[in-house]
């Protein structure tokens, strides 16, 4: 199941501001490096990509130019296509799919083009992180994941005769989102087969992780109830991947002071006490009678809880003898 969890993934100037997955800004960013003429010197590169991914010949860059990018073309039907790049004889357009199922007017999109540019050569892509259903067959559907390949390959002579290190940068970044758009889309597709396969047995092992904490509760309630003669109390926490076990003997350490045993991700244990009332001024004399051996030590709120935690990890049962013995530390504690 480790092949589910994502790793975690670098950060890109899109992932930052939140909007790596929508569709708007990403064909933006197309549109502005479909055009020859802007000032990233990259050229034809994204325009020479698409045409070799469809199988196109190159040689008609060369022949008829891009002359001009549209976004977000608006047709008479009020529907807008995303990018329109036209040159004198030919015409790309393209419908960029992210995650939203194919439910465009395609047709809508087919009139506009062809009563703008009636005697040009109309290329026609749906562009999609995965394969889509429902395509007409004039329609291309080119993946992403083809798409950068193909960009890849033919960079790496617009990289170094570009003069703009800014645009460079950008492209990497772009590229970079993109990948981790479709890297996520695999993972979410095999983690979905896999859940819905195995859901009834998720539900097991979530009712026995539960049984198991409860139980963990209900022991060593039992053994600081012996250790301390005092009610004791207890609170289960989620810390990240561990488990956390809060007992609480107010008629014994005051209220809020609390023994913690913490279940590791591992299966084994650690254990952790907090310490609350003790003025600041006798923080440190009060330390070195509360510290045991092989703890380490810190402060919370502001300073006014001092903390502690053992250093080793113990199996159950040497869990049991030290969680025992760290409660006889704090009845010792708080009753001198």
């Amino acid at each position: 199941m480790k092949k589910f969890i994502q790793p975690k993934r670098e950060k890109t100037v899109f992932s930052i501001g939140g909007r790596g997955h929508y569709e708007n800004p990403i064909s933006d960013v197309m549109a502005f490096y479909l055009d020859p003429s802007e000032e990233h010197n990259f050229g034809t590169l994204f325009i020479s990509s698409f045409l070799k991914v469809l199988g196109k010949n190159l040689e008609i860059i060369e022949e008829s130019p891009i002359e001009k990018i549209e976004r977000e073309a608006v047709t008479l039907s009020g529907n807008r296509i995303d990018i329109v790049a036209a040159s004198e004889n030919w015409v790309l357009v393209i419908e960029n799919k992210i995650y939203h199922s194919l439910l465009n007017p395609l047709d809508d999109y087919e009139l506009y083009v062809k009563a703008k540019y009636p005697n040009k050569d109309h290329i026609l892509v749906v562009l999609s992180l995965n394969g889509l259903s429902g395509i007409p067959d004039n329609w291309n559907n080119i993946l992403y994941q083809e798409l950068i390949e193909e960009i890849k390959k033919q960079a790496g002579p617009f990289m170094f005769t570009s003069g703009n290190a800014k645009w460079s940068f950008f492209l990497r970044d772009f590229i970079l989102n993109l990948e981790e758009l479709i890297g996520e889309q695999k993972v979410d597709k095999q983690l979905m087969d896999f859940a819905q396969k195995n859901y009834s047995r998720m539900l097991e092992l979530i009712e026995i992780k539960e049984q198991y904490i409860d139980s963990l509760r209900r022991m060593f309630s039992s053994s600081l109830l012996e250790t301390t003669g005092s009610a004791v109390l207890d609170k289960v926490h989620n810390w990240s991947k561990r488990t956390a076990i809060r007992f609480y003997c107010p008629d014994k350490w005051g209220e809020k002071t609390n023994l913690v045993l913490v279940v590791l991700p591992q299966g084994d244990f650690k254990i952790y006490y907090y310490v609350y009332g003790i003025e600041e001024q006798h923080h440190e004399a009060e330390n070195k009678r509360l510290i045991m051996n092989d703890y380490n030590h810190w402060k919370e709120n502001k300073g006014t809880i001092l903390c502690y935690k053992s250093e080793k990890r113990f199996d159950m049962e040497g869990a049991e003898v030290e969680f025992t013995f760290a409660a006889q530390q704090l009845n010792q504690y708080f009753s001198s």
